[in-house]
């Protein structure tokens, strides 16, 4: 295998398990007689891993060059999770299996984006490339385990993931020796806190939280919004999954290299507006197609790419898995304290009223956004290098 197609695989088979937790699990887990708040520990508690451990992640990243380790020990704990799956019976167990699957899968996001960014200048097309393996592996899963969930007992999903788990390991172990690894920087690192110090870094980690936590506190639960309150069917919400995951692929084609031409901050807010406007409608419809399809409109892969460019823009190669990490532990907060909202508002009142919990939280994002960011002077350069 050569080393692009090899970074490329391994992204999809790191990312494949992580569309069966976040489209199907929820489902199980109401099925079994959980509660919307302890679905939402599914998404909060490994956002809470992720908020110490995606940074120091990058830190040994930035530090040993050696993603194809790290990568190895992350993907064997990932499909070791799903292997222990179907012998558990409470939602209580699945929780903490994914939180414990969740200490090593935050590697994904920083190790694999600093790679993507420090062989390309053109972050934002070189994330664009990052996500559209991640999401493919998304979609795949997701497709194929929305067919299974339909026809066939739930363990079989968690045979599918076990299988992208065990998959993904081979393809690292397999890999040409420089696949996987970063040569080490010559750069001063500023460190964590030198990084934090920085204003455009500190502000965009804070806007960041806040779209996620707009975007999260109802999606997190859509799956059972549109199987529980909406009558839609298990194949809908895996169709509905892979729809928005294979759009994600599309879409990152076109705003990773968007981030490039027309700049970071119009590509950031045109993500948060969307949420904005998504909310909006989705509030007065309730037809199931009209619902599903507003959905999987590619919407966060503006917000991430602009997010993850910026922060390219203010790192050092040194610091550059670092910054990725902190940008990571930023959203994987939002992305937790989100669901926790959300959660606790459903259980309190219903999932309609989350809807517009996340709305006011999104116009926020939108205001604060045009206020606060502030870009670095664009450097053009032409594609060909």
């Amino acid at each position: 295998m050569n080393q692009r197609f090899t970074v490329q695989l391994s992204t999809a088979l790191a990312f494949g398990p992580t569309g069966i937790i976040w489209a199907f699990l929820p489902i199980h887990l109401r099925s079994l007689g959980a509660s919307y708040l302890l679905i939402a520990l599914v998404s909060l508690i490994p956002a809470i891993e992720t908020i110490g451990l995606s940074p120091a992640w990058g830190g040994i990243l930035d530090k040993t060059g050696k993603g194809n380790n790290i990568l190895l020990v992350s993907l064997l704990a990932q499909g070791s999770g799903f292997s222990v799956f179907p012998f558990l019976k409470s939602p209580e167990e699945f929780v903490l299996v994914v939180s414990l699957m969740g200490l090593f899968s935050s590697s994904f996001i920083p190790v694999y984006a600093a790679m993507a960014t420090l062989s390309n200048r053109q972050y934002g097309r070189a994330i664009g490339g990052f996500w559209t393996a991640a999401l493919l592996g998304y979609a795949s899963s997701t497709l194929i385990g929305g067919i299974l969930y339909q026809y066939s007992p739930v363990s079989s999903l968690f045979v599918l993931g076990a299988i992208y788990g065990y998959a993904g390991t081979l393809v690292v172990l397999l890999a040409p020796k420089d696949a996987l690894t970063l040569k080490r920087s010559l750069d001063i690192s500023r460190g964590y806190w030198g990084l934090l110090k920085q204003r455009n870094i500190a502000i965009l980690c804070l806007l960041s939280i806040s779209v996620l936590v707009s975007t999260s506190a109802f999606n997190s639960f859509f799956t059972v919004f549109l199987v529980d309150v909406l009558n839609g069917s298990r194949l809908i919400a895996g169709l509905a999954a892979t729809g928005t995951t294979v759009l994600g692929v599309f879409a990152y084609r076109v705003v990773g290299p968007l981030n490039d031409k027309v700049g970071r901050k119009p590509v950031f807010m045109l993500g948060a507006a969307g949420y904005a406007a998504y909310f909006t409608i989705l509030y007065f419809v309730t037809n199931i197609v009209v619902v599903t399809l507003l959905w999987i409109l590619p919407i966060y892969p503006l917000v991430q790419s602009a997010a993850a460019a910026l922060i390219s823009d203010h790192t050092s190669a040194a610091d550059r898995g670092k910054g990725l990490g902190l940008l990571e532990s930023a959203i994987s907060f939002g992305g937790g304290l989100g669901p926790l909202a959300g959660g606790l508002i459903a259980d309190a009142a219903q999932l309609q009223a989350v809807i517009i919990f996340s709305l006011v939280v999104a116009l926020v994002s939108v205001a604060s956004s045009q206020i606060l960011i502030k870009e670095k002077p664009r450097i053009t350069i032409p594609s060909s290098i």
